[in-house]
């Protein structure tokens, strides 16, 4: 079942969102905001289609907006059409820099608007699906590195932003090489089908998401997740790829099993308090290479652990369980 289009519609002037709205019935879901602030945070929480955006709003402009909107990976090709009553080529030339597809000039013709955002609404539909094919992992359905890539860096905007808790593990299948040596590549690759397929059964929530990482390696981004909710997720995955029953002859276990790092950024990790204040510390500095670091960290000592288990890590280093 296809979903429906969301638009965003962006306006300090409620009427002109009604006539917009009534322009627009049909075409998809609408949701609104009347300030560039809370166009900004609705747009990265929903991810809409399409948005219309008034170019002059108090306190924060539509092309401040726009310029806000572009910077996020999960944002920077939605189509942002220009409403103004100002349709000087200087004006039309500074949104088009900014990434706009369009303008389209006040008073509003309702049925010019309906045919343009019909237009640019097909066009993101039919790229959205190149993206998701150029972004599925073929072998086992799942999403890739790139997609994993442009996920993480929009969710750690949103932790810095919103100081939102944020959660990753990262695992591997323990012995892959002497399995696919013991069994042939058609095995490890029947093999890694079903990690997969169990992989995304333990993910309940449709914020998170699961990835093939690369070759035998997967990862499972938590937005929203603290410590305690990586852990219990971090077992519960460990032990449904045991629960498989896969015999492999050559691992020291006797069967398929993984390994799990889990890291988490919360209220108890170094730095918290700090989120949303770079004036005041300067020197502050968090990125998502150090999350990602600290979980390959928390992985390494559950291999050294003995495998077939999980490891967490806090991202300031702080080690205080072990799964076993």
């Amino acid at each position: 079942m296809e979903r429906s289009p969301t638009l965003l519609i962006v306006d300090d002037d409620v009427s002109c969102i009604r006539t917009l709205s009534k322009a627009l019935a049909g075409l998809g879901q609408i949701i609104f905001a009347t300030n560039g602030q809370a166009a900004v945070s609705l747009a990265l929480q929903r991810q809409p289609d399409v948005i219309l955006l008034d170019a002059e709003m108090p306190t924060m402009s539509g092309f401040e907006v726009c310029q806000a909107l572009k910077a996020d990976p999960l944002l920077r090709e939605t189509p942002i059409i220009f409403i103004t009553s100002h349709t000087e080529s200087t004006t039309e030339e500074a949104g088009l820099a900014l990434g706009a597809v369009d303008f389209i000039g006040k008073p509003i013709r309702p049925s010019i608007v309906a045919a343009r955002v019909k237009t640019h609404l097909r066009l993101k539909l039919a790229i959205d699906q190149l993206n998701l094919q150029a972004q599925t992992d073929s072998l086992t359905g799942l999403r890739n590195r790139r997609a994993l890539d442009e996920r993480i860096e929009h969710e750690w905007q949103s932790v810095l932003r919103h100081q939102r808790p944020f959660s990753l593990l990262l695992l591997d299948i323990d012995f892959f090489k002497r399995y696919n040596d013991h069994y042939g590549h058609l095995a490890g690759d029947e093999c890694l089908t079903a990690v997969a397929k169990a992989l995304d059964t333990c993910i309940e929530r449709t914020t998170d998401l699961v990835a093939r990482y690369g070759g035998e390696e997967f990862a499972v981004i938590l937005p929203e997740t603290a410590a305690d909710g990586a852990r219990l997720l971090a077992k519960k995955i460990v032990d449904s790829i045991r629960s498989l029953n896969l015999p492999h002859a050559a691992s020291d276990l006797g069967w398929v099993t993984v390994s799990v790092g889990a890291a988490s950024f919360d209220s108890h990790s170094a730095g918290w308090d700090l989120l949303g204040k770079p004036s005041r510390h300067p020197g502050f500095k968090l990125s998502v290479s150090d999350l990602l670091g600290v979980a390959d960290k928390a992985l390494y000592a559950a291999k050294h652990a003995g495998r077939n288990c999980s490891y967490f890590e806090t991202i300031d280093g702080q080690v205080p369980t072990l799964d076993d």
